[in-house]
């Protein structure tokens, strides 16, 4: 893939809309505006083609402001991307909810429209407008390629279980603050890799790749390597297993005393430091007050996972009712992307986050009930993770939890302690895929765990801190 600097990038007006019943609330530099009854809402949909429409979540109640033939839904992999009005063309995407503690959404987004807009980046997705930044950093063409199938054998997500799925108190959720533009910024990508001996030693902090057949030993408290067991879906076994990861990751389960045999090899043969220029523009993006730097931190990280699309499992929805309740989807052809050719920058990046959550955090000593890709909850006065601190890319204390009942990987609610800034009800909600009103329900209806059942993970042993240190102190001397 070639990727160069911006060319002529088109500048659009922003629009944020607020659907309803047969009514639609339009809010744009000209002011707010609602719109009742269907007629108006096309006319307004018609006047809003040209500009940027966002909602702020939610993107398939538009159907209810007009009916839902009049719509539609352009879906990813089951996920909705975009909805169009089918009699305009014009397009809306959603802010994915990181405006929705704004007390002004529409200012908050102006404000990371303009920070975008001094680097040239137009308003667009929360992807492409990730894409746009990324690429205003850059002062020349570069060309990234790797064989696809490779890249995508090593691109994991990240490392997300419930080890014991039931109701804590006095816990604490340490993680790691700007973890993801953090490791993209401290040290180069292979922009393409050769075939090397199998023999070659694997360099943690090389970003190269390895096929290898592994075994982790079931005293292991923790497994160290993702293993992929259907799309989507990874788990971290123990016992013999095989498969395709980073260097970094390889090492580390080498370190912590599995057994690693090598069977293909690839070593970087061209690298670039893709991410230096990128973070310091991004570090400011995050200091934008309130919900604007929510916001600006969900561009930064919807970057890396560019590196990694595909286009396919694509399908758009139509619907046969205008009350929305009987749809179908029409399946789209897959297409290439030039992306698919780059998948190894994305999954380098997210090698380097397991890392350091594998050796930092689970086998810092202080035994990790969950664990959630840059972060994990403990009991509170455990011992902090190594490197630890206020600055970005540390350890620090997120939250403290007085009660946290977890019920499965992504799903827990947590009530917090005096360090929380947010109003709201008794419970925080953690329900990945679960729309906002929907998770107590839903929490309440699950029966919860009578005892402490622990899911695929062996009971720390006494030296657990020791086993963390060593692997520590192997990759510090390797440095």
């Amino acid at each position: 893939m070639k990727v160069g600097p911006l060319v002529r990038p088109q500048h659009r007006p922003a629009a944020i809309l607020v659907p309803s019943n047969r009514s639609l609330e339009v809010t744009t530099t000209t002011g707010t505006h609602t719109y009742n009854g269907a007629a108006k809402v096309h006319e307004a949909m018609a006047q809003l083609r040209g500009h940027s429409c966002y909602v702020l979540k939610g993107l398939t109640q538009l159907i209810h402001t007009t009916g839902a033939l009049s719509w539609q839904c352009h879906l990813w992999r089951g996920r909705e991307t975009r909805m169009v009005h089918n009699a305009s063309g014009t397009s809306v995407t959603s802010l994915r909810g990181t405006l929705d503690h704004s007390t002004d959404p529409f200012g908050d987004l102006s404000m990371v429209l303009d920070w975008l807009a001094s680097y040239n980046v137009p308003a667009g997705s929360i992807p492409a407008m990730a894409w746009g930044l990324f690429r205003s950093t850059l002062d020349h063409e570069l060309t990234i390629g790797f064989d696809p199938q490779v890249g995508h054998a090593a691109l994991f997500g990240g490392r997300q279980e419930a080890y014991r799925p039931t109701r804590h108190e006095n816990m604490a959720s340490y993680d790691i603050r700007a973890a993801y533009p953090v490791a993209m910024a401290s040290r180069p990508y292979a922009l393409s890799l050769r075939p090397a001996h199998v023999k070659s030693q694997l360099d943690p902090f090389t970003p190269g790749i390895a096929r290898a057949r592994v075994y982790v030993p079931p005293e292991l408290p923790y497994a160290p390597l993702p293993v992929r067991i259907g799309p989507g879906i990874i788990t971290f076994q123990h016992g013999q297993i095989e498969g395709t990861w980073a260097w970094c990751e390889l090492e580390a389960a080498r370190s912590l005393g599995c057994d690693v045999r090598i069977e293909e090899l690839w070593a970087p043969r061209r690298v670039a430091d893709l991410f230096g220029p990128w973070w310091p523009i991004i570090a400011d993006g995050r200091k934008l007050p309130g919900a604007a730097g929510v916001l600006a931190k969900a561009i930064a990280n919807s970057t890396w996972g560019q590196f990694g699309m595909v286009a396919e499992q694509r399908a758009v929805r139509s619907w046969t009712t205008d009350n929305g309740r009987q749809s179908v989807d029409v399946q789209q052809p897959p297409r290439g992307l030039p992306h698919e050719y780059t998948a190894h920058i994305s999954g380098e990046t997210a090698a380097r986050i397991r890392t350091r959550v594998l050796v930092e955090g689970l086998y810092s000593g202080c035994q990790p009930v969950y664990v959630d890709t840059d972060g994990i909850i403990v009991a509170e006065g455990s011992p902090m993770p190594t490197d630890s601190g206020n600055e970005n890319g540390q350890w620090r204390v997120k939250a403290t939890m007085p009660v946290v009942e977890i019920r499965g990987a992504q799903f827990y609610r947590f009530t917090c302690g005096s360090d929380c800034g947010t109003a709201h009800a008794e419970w925080h909600y953690n329900c990945s895929g679960v729309p906002d009103e929907e998770a107590p329900a839903m929490f309440a209806n699950m029966k919860q765990p009578d005892v402490d059942v622990v899911w695929g993970v062996r009971p720390p042993p006494a030296d657990l801190a020791a086993i963390g240190e060593s692997a520590r102190q192997q990759q510090v001397a390797e440095q």
